[in-house]
């Protein structure tokens, strides 16, 4: 949902003496320039400063991406969760308290998934702040929160993203509705590009195990089977999840099993040496280095998958 109440942005001016650099006759040089070719009249170009642009939090660091994409050089975006951390174990500063008291648009993914966030976030967001959940509207009562692991549901985001971002400023609606549809149109590719990367893996090898259950919705939108140890990264593994895994890999001949950077894997790598088969990675989400956008992160996935199953 986007909640919202008397909106308003602020842009402050302020006047400085002015001092002569050695930058300043380049300055002048140009603007001659301009001056000439425009028959003496200058035209303005609007440049966006750090007191126009939206202040937008995000509670992970993936929404961000999203964000950026949708508002680009009009929105200054944070996550409160940074790229390569986990979500299920973060615990906020002060500082993030101070990110949320001064943004103007606060993006959640929804499903449980930042749910425990939301205590800090109501708490110290302004009450004329946008707020937005941006998988509300996209599966009404999956348990599931990781649905930005199928691409179609990613475009979903970004359409949330948009009208909360339309919402907050109206004077950039048309450049954020630009924008949200170019970036659709590459998420439209990417989930055809992904479907022709997949179907090198035969059928009978296309079963995704991994620790946590973060990659069913991929495993559902592109007909795999996804199986996990464990179904939130705070569960304890079983001995029995582990037997059902060792089983389904000695039936199917599965050659890999997946870890994901930010999670533990000391039981995948422990059952994939009972198996003697691979450990390949997954990433649940944008890390530092490697997987920084959302199409980069699904274009190694699905590479990783092909590489490790094929």
């Amino acid at each position: 949902m986007i909640q919202q109440s008397n909106k308003y942005l602020r842009a402050e001016t302020g006047f400085a003496k002015l001092k002569i650099n050695p930058g300043y006759w380049a300055i002048v040089l140009v603007l001659f320039v301009l001056t000439a070719c425009g028959g003496g009249e200058i035209q303005s170009i609007a440049v966006p400063s750090d007191e126009t642009k939206l202040r937008v939090v995000t509670t992970t660091a993936l929404l961000a991406d999203f964000v950026e994409n949708v508002g680009r050089e009009w929105v200054d975006v944070s996550p409160l969760v940074p790229p390569g951390a986990d979500v299920h174990s973060f615990q906020t500063t002060p500082e993030d308290s101070i990110a949320i008291s001064r943004a103007q648009v606060i993006v959640l993914n929804g499903y449980g998934l930042d749910e425990f966030l939301e205590p800090v976030l109501d708490s110290a967001r302004d009450d004329d702040s946008v707020w937005v959940v941006a998988a509300e509207r996209l599966l009404p009562g999956e348990t599931d929160p990781h649905l930005w692991q199928n691409p179609a549901f990613a475009i979903g985001y970004v359409d949330r993203i948009r009208e909360a971002l339309v919402a907050a400023n109206p004077e950039h609606g048309a450049d954020f509705g630009v924008n949200a549809g170019n970036y659709i149109n590459e998420l439209r590719e990417l989930e055809l590009e992904i479907e022709e990367t997949l179907s090198q893996v035969k059928p009978e090898l296309r079963h995704l195990i991994t620790y946590h259950d973060a990659f069913g919705h991929l495993a559902e939108r592109y007909g795999w089977e996804a199986l996990s140890f464990v179904a939130s990264d705070a569960d304890e593994v079983s001995p029995k999840a582990v037997a059902e895994i060792l089983e389904r890999i000695n039936q199917q001949g599965i050659p890999a099993i997946f870890v994901s950077p930010q999670l533990s894997s000391d039981v995948v790598r422990r059952t994939a040496e009972d198996s003697g088969i691979a450990v390949g990675t997954l990433y649940s989400g944008i890390a530092e280095e490697g997987a920084t956008s959302y199409i980069e992160m699904m274009r190694l996935n699905a590479g990783s998958l092909v590489r490790n199953l094929r």
